[in-house]
């Protein structure tokens, strides 16, 4: 199994690359209207204040967003993903081993990770919130702060609509403002190019930073098959 990040070839995505590092957002930088719509419900179930994390500094988090394949889903063949996400095939796509990645991210600041459910809106009322309110006595190590903190960003940040579900989408998250987080250089297994990248010279510097991060680098290239409305990954060096 592997990991992808489709990206714009631009001065930051090369950065990043020399940096063998990935970018994490602000959520207030996301496209999608969705995104962190949903807080906590409220209701008139009395809860201690002590179980009840604050949103807005959730909110505050950073997230870095990927692809993830399985058996029926190649990523690096979607042709959605090449449009949106890869410039119209004159962008990149960079593959990672998928436990060296998650590995290292969680090493160098990721605090969670997972895979993002499509579907209905996972909303969270106050009361549902584990605490005592619940009959459920507090035992020393159990922190109930930190257990809800953890099901709200699953409620908003790991839940998307099902209309996206072709992204097939995984996500980490940093609790820090945006950066960019370091990554084990031997993850990242290839990088692919669109078969419309714009300039060959901007191609041979992502080619020869590609290769001092990890010589053992597959280079590839994606590109419409004729007459058809599908995408083939090949090896081009």
């Amino acid at each position: 199994m592997a990991l992808y990040k489709f990206q714009t070839a631009n001065l930051n995505s090369l950065t990043g690359l020399k940096k063998h590092s990935l970018y994490f957002s602000s959520l207030s930088n996301f496209n999608d209207a969705t995104e962190i719509m949903f807080g906590l419900l409220p209701d008139e179930t009395p809860v201690s204040d002590n179980c009840v994390p604050d949103i807005e500094k959730l909110k505050q988090c950073s997230v870095l967003c990927m692809a993830t394949d399985e058996k029926d889903k190649n990523v690096e063949e979607n042709l959605l993903m090449w449009t949106h996400y890869g410039e119209q095939l004159s962008g990149i796509c960079l593959v990672f081993n998928e436990l060296l990645i998650k590995n290292s991210l969680t090493q160098n600041g990721c605090t969670l990770h997972q895979k993002v459910v499509y579907g209905y809106p996972n909303v969270i009322s106050k009361s549902q919130l584990v605490g005592e309110h619940m009959g459920i006595e507090c035992i020393s190590g159990v922190d109930f702060l930190n257990i809800n903190k953890i099901r709200l960003i699953k409620s908003f940040i790991f839940n998307k609509p099902k209309c996206f579900e072709y992204e097939n989408e995984y996500r980490f998250i940093s609790n820090t403002a945006s950066q960019l987080i370091k990554y084990n250089p031997d993850s990242l297994e290839k990088i692919i190019f669109g078969s419309k990248f714009k300039s060959t010279e901007l191609k041979d510097i992502f080619i020869e930073v590609a290769r001092k991060v990890n010589s053992n680098i597959g280079i590839y290239e994606a590109r419409v098959i004729e007459n058809s409305f599908r995408i083939t990954v090949e090896k081009c060096l």
